[in-house]
């Protein structure tokens, strides 16, 4: 969960506890608890589960890698399909959980992205998508937010405005009050970039942080095609759609 949401849940006296764990662990590797608990974590290993990070294989210097566990928890292997379960599972009986972390001193774990979904810019740093999108739509006016910018020069963002408070402020404003109109306008698009950086400043490196954003009149959903079963962003197809305007921007620099 988002450290800010985290903190107004124990601000009103409503502590939720972060927990972390897969299928592939039965399901819990680590867990947070009214006795023990750091707001931002997913909490320490359980009982006779270890964690370790492997560093090997993200970038030089990094202060986190992928996220390993050990235990009775831990699955055998997948029915059947023995590559992959070469492929998940270490020489000494760990799973490799394809998510990126880091434990602190006190040994709590911090989930910072997720392997196969980070990417590189074209100066070669890396870029975690799914903790930038989260961030931004905590963000004024943002509902839903796609970030890419793989082995470009900087991050893109596509946003799905919240329509109800947009609507709002177009009204407050005397601007007109339909959608499409709305999230053309060169002062909308300005606001609501502004909002984004806003959020992200002090948080992320400012490489991170998108220098140019799309803004759709419809909503990511089922319907569409744009989200998974379980509300999940299907990445690939949103930016296959929207592929022709993601070039344009870029192409504005040439």
């Amino acid at each position: 969960m988002n450290v800010e949401i985290s903190k107004f849940f124990f601000d009103i006296g409503i502590p939720i506890y972060d927990c972390y764990g897969l299928t592939e662990t039965s399901p819990g590797i680590t867990m947070n608890g009214s006795q023990a608990y750091r707001i931002g974590s997913v909490g320490r290993p359980i009982d006779k589960v270890k964690v370790v990070i492997d560093s090997s294989v993200v970038e030089e210097g990094a202060t986190d890698g992928e996220i390993i566990a050990y235990g009775p928890n831990v699955m055998k292997g997948y029915h059947n399909r023995p590559e992959d379960t070469k492929a998940a599972l270490t020489p000494d009986g760990g799973f490799r959980t394809g998510d990126r972390g880091r434990l602190d001193k006190d040994g709590y774990l911090f989930i910072t992205g997720r392997i196969k979904e980070q990417y590189k810019l074209e100066n070669g740093k890396f870029c975690f998508p799914v903790s930038l999108e989260e961030n931004i739509c905590l963000a004024s006016f943002v509902q839903q937010a796609v970030v890419y910018g793989l082995n470009r020069p900087y991050n893109v963002c596509i946003v799905v405005p919240d329509f109800d408070v947009l609507l709002d402020y177009a009204k407050e404003k005397g601007l007109p009050t339909d959608i499409k109109t709305l999230v053309e306008r060169e002062d909308i698009i300005h606001m609501i970039s502004e909002a984004v950086t806003g959020q992200l400043k002090g948080k992320f490196g400012g490489y991170e942080i998108p220098k140019k954003f799309i803004i759709l009149p419809e909503a990511f959903s089922l319907d569409n095609g744009m989200l998974t079963q379980t509300m999940k962003l299907k990445r690939k197809v949103i930016l296959d759609k929207l592929n022709d305007r993601i070039e344009a921007l870029y192409k504005e620099d040439k």
